[in-house]
């Protein structure tokens, strides 16, 4: 059953137990005091007819014999006049003997006299109707006589009756009215729970923008705010997910590409080296042409090991001395960067920076090797570093190809070239401003890339302190 439904069913339950229950208190009271004032006024006449009769039979002369028809007659004349229609009187003598009766009622209730009690009533029903039966004793000096008066009670019980039917009216009519109000109130109160219900639905759908408007500071407020909060959360993870499924994808295509162009190579020449006659020229030609295939697949085997475990392998952050760092990765770059004569300058302050040795040479020498690839023979590259508030700053320069704007936030792809002919040609695969990532990210450092087309490129890296640092670098060992 809908919140909707429980909500109204149980409301209207609550107001209709609420009013029969207060109805029936209202009516059962005023009932009540309608018989205690009947029941009072019945005793009143019964006491004003046994005062009368007591004061007539206490009248009598000494001498007079007071028989049962004599004490008849006198209850006859009171009863005509202390008339009341609605009773009917009943004397009985000491035997219990009806000496008299104006009417051919009789009830049981002189059965229920007991010699202790002077007198007794009760309510009862006899052939449709209903009476008020009181009954007491007479003592007087001549004889002992008991009275009994029964009144009709129809009118009480009718009254009862027609309240009950007006209840009953007021009730229905009440009942109509707080169904409408509360279907109306029902359908308000419900209604950002629907909203909330369609929102879910349509992001169940794959939109996951949806969003419910946030009104006000109840539950139902606070439930859709949650759900904005984890609406948001979850539209972000699974553009996550969806943005990884897709790198993951071009990062397959891309690495299958990059196997299939020397594979093909090395199978083609070794199957020409099998199977057909080559001149001792030729048959050097492509063992040549196998081996720096191979070689090339060799590199990406390591750039790609490289790139996989470097997240996992243990990370000694080392205080390092920059300038014979960089003399060191001078020395490691010269005989790469002899056979397209280009000049690499290197202007450091004196520094120390907080990182591993190995890791920071191998993002150095991938930074410096891919400016040698976009610089044509000649070129220059340019290496500087300065000590910066909280830690050490380098900025690495080319006069190369550059690379287009809107290109530059994709270079940290895996396999990403901008001009796939030229970086093939220099013997790369794109792994390697991604292996730089990764070594700038375990590094806490910051990096900025700027690029001008047929300019060349700057590539600025910050390095920070351990105590500056917010993430923290780890434990520091000095070198």
């Amino acid at each position: 059953m809908k919140l909707f439904w429980k909500q109204f069913l149980m409301m209207m339950c609550v107001i209709l137990i609420s009013f029969m229950t207060f109805g029936s208190i209202l009516i059962s009271t005023a009932f009540e005091t309608m018989i205690n004032r009947e029941k009072e006024r019945s005793i009143e006449e019964i006491k004003i007819y046994q005062y009368a009769l007591v004061a007539s039979l206490e009248g009598l002369p000494k001498d007079y014999q007071a028989t049962d028809f004599a004490v008849s007659q006198i209850a006859k004349s009171l009863k005509k006049n202390l008339d009341s229609k609605q009773d009917a009187v009943i004397l009985y003598n000491k035997k219990n003997k009806v000496i008299y009766q104006n009417s051919s009622y009789r009830s049981e209730l002189i059965k229920k006299m007991g010699k202790e009690k002077s007198g007794v009533w009760q309510i009862a029903k006899r052939k449709g109707h209903y009476y008020l039966e009181t009954l007491c004793k007479i003592r007087s000096s001549i004889k002992d006589y008991t009275l009994e008066i029964h009144r009709n009670m129809d009118h009480i019980y009718q009254d009862r009756e027609r309240l009950y039917d007006r209840y009953v009216l007021v009730l229905t009519l009440v009942s109509a009215a707080f169904t409408i109000v509360l279907l109306i109130f029902s359908i308000f109160f419900t209604r950002p729970i629907r909203r909330l219900s369609q929102v879910v639905q349509a992001f169940a759908k794959g939109d996951f923008k949806s969003r419910i408007r946030e009104k006000g500071n109840d539950e139902v407020a606070v439930l859709s705010r949650d759900f904005n909060q984890m609406a948001g959360q979850l539209e972000e993870n699974i553009w996550e997910l969806e943005e990884n499924a897709r790198r993951q994808e071009e990062f397959t295509e891309a690495f299958s590409h990059e196997l299939k162009t020397p594979l093909t190579s090395i199978i083609g020449y070794a199957d020409m080296l099998r199977s057909i006659e080559m001149s001792q020229e030729d048959i050097s030609l492509s063992a040549n042409y196998i081996f720096q295939q191979g070689k090339r697949l060799e590199r990406l085997a390591l750039k790609m090991m490289e790139l996989t475990y470097i997240d996992k392998q243990e990370i000694l952050f080392q205080e390092i001395h920059v300038t014979a760092f960089m003399d060191s990765v001078r020395a490691i770059t010269d005989k790469l960067l002899q056979k397209k004569e280009i000049c690499l300058q290197i202007e450091t302050e004196e520094g120390i920076l907080y990182g591993d040795m190995d890791l920071l040479s191998s993002l150095f020498l991938n930074l410096i090797d891919n400016a040698k690839k976009a610089c044509d023979v000649g070129g220059k590259i340019v290496c500087e570093g300065y000590q910066i508030e909280n830690g050490y700053c380098f900025s690495i320069m080319d006069n190369g190809q550059g690379i287009p704007e809107d290109e530059i936030q994709n270079i940290v792809e895996p396999f990403y070239m901008v001009d796939k002919s030229r970086a093939r040609k220099e013997g790369g695969a794109g792994i390697g401003m991604a292996l730089c990532q990764k070594i700038i990210q375990l590094h806490h450092a910051e990096w900025s890339i700027r690029s001008r087309t047929g300019e060349g490129t700057e590539i600025e890296i910050r390095f920070f302190h351990p105590k500056q640092e917010k993430g923290g670098c780890g434990d520091v060992e000095e070198q």
